[in-house]
């Protein structure tokens, strides 16, 4: 699920389309919702009729929201979270980490990914998430880390990987000259330190239990992005 009507949910909904490609490739059933199609409305219709095993929403969030266009609320803790029971979710938005992830927990989601703080990045013109490379980093820290979760490697493997990667970059970019490297190497400490996991591999991310069967029967994903 995703929603693109301004400069940051431009950015983040570009991975929606990246893992729709890498989920279908992986043999999974996929169903993106997106933009104006993504209502409250048409969110509840798919986790019902859909009955999605992992939800990937891509957008703005609180910390007890998830929005859609123009901020609108999607998914509000302790109002329609218990539509999620039995479900994996990874939220690449803001603030979704503080009640609205242990709140989709307590109801009978499976396991939640997501950030307890804004989920900061640095950008350049013009604009465009496929090619600005202050975007990249960031970028393959979310796109490799919720490919662990496509792949069947678990909820945990969804944390490490974020934080190698993340590492990764932060030694890349501490080396580089560039005048907006300080920044990024910031950012990206900032984001692997509010990095969450509420649920299933919650505290052992290494090696943590998760949806091995992934790997070997397909499941429904449902993109909200």
């Amino acid at each position: 699920m995703s929603s693109s009507f301004d400069l940051p949910t431009t950015y983040i909904s570009s991975l929606t389309d990246i893992l729709e490609a890498d989920a279908a490739a992986m043999g999974h059933e996929v169903r993106h919702i997106r933009d104006n199609a993504l209502t409250p409305e048409s969110y509840a219709d798919a986790v019902e009729s859909f009955k999605p095993d992992i939800v990937i929403g891509a957008g703005h969030g609180g910390t007890n929201v998830f929005t859609t266009m123009n901020v609108s609320p999607l998914i509000v803790a302790c109002t329609n979270d218990g539509e999620l029971a039995g479900t994996g979710v990874v939220f690449l938005s803001c603030l979704t980490g503080v009640v609205l992830a242990p709140s989709i927990v307590s109801k009978g989601g499976k396991s939640v990914a997501a950030f307890t703080s804004e989920f900061a990045w640095i950008v350049s013109a013009p604009y465009d998430p496929y090619s600005d490379p202050y975007w990249q980093p960031f970028a393959r820290m979310l796109l490799e880390s919720t490919r662990e979760v496509l792949r069947g490697n678990g909820w945990g493997a969804w944390y490490s990987v974020l934080q190698r990667v993340g590492r990764e970059e932060e030694s890349k970019w501490g080396q580089s000259t560039d005048p907006q490297a300080p920044d990024i190497v910031y950012a990206i400490r900032h984001d692997l330190a509010c990095a969450t996991v509420v649920g299933e591999g919650a505290g052992a991310y290494a090696g943590a239990e998760g949806i091995g069967i992934l790997a070997l029967i397909p499941l429904a994903v449902l993109l909200m992005g």
